[in-house]
């Protein structure tokens, strides 16, 4: 997959899916049907923080149908990690259940038509936390 100013590491095929490895990048497409169940994304959690040691954003490229139980971001572990995820989806269904998993998730979530959109906010993310001061434990921007 060709992004723009991203580079590929490396192209991690699995049951479920496809992982992209970017530098700070991740882009996931899960296959036709699978169903994303808590010890599924716990695993592509503990994947990331084997492979990724500086920030990364997670973009979920949704060009299959699949079901994930939004529960399960509720579940993840505090991650310093991870700036964002964002969803690319143009199905109207796909859409919907992005809309209803973002209020499951603490952090910022998005969804866009485009990978490159999605790619361009992840780096705004980056730029703005690279930007601040952190205070005696609060961010200024």
């Amino acid at each position: 997959m060709n992004i723009i100013g991203k580079k590929l590491r490396d192209i991690y095929t699995f049951e479920r899916g496809k992982l992209y490895l970017y530098d700070d990048l991740v882009i996931g497409e899960i296959n036709e049907g699978v169903h994303i169940s808590s010890e599924t994304l716990l695993s592509f959690f503990e994947f990331f923080h084997e492979n990724y040691k500086v920030p990364f954003g997670y973009i979920s490229h949704r060009i299959n149908s699949y079901s994930i139980d939004p529960q399960v971001y509720k579940m993840l572990p505090e991650n310093n990690l991870l700036k964002g995820i964002a969803v690319v989806s143009d199905q109207k269904f796909s859409s919907l259940n992005a809309h209803v998993e973002k209020n499951f998730y603490n952090g910022h979530y998005e969804l866009f038509t485009t990978i490159n959109t999605a790619v361009n906010w992840l780096d705004t993310i980056a730029l703005h936390e690279k930007n601040s001061i952190n205070i005696s434990g609060n961010s200024v921007a």
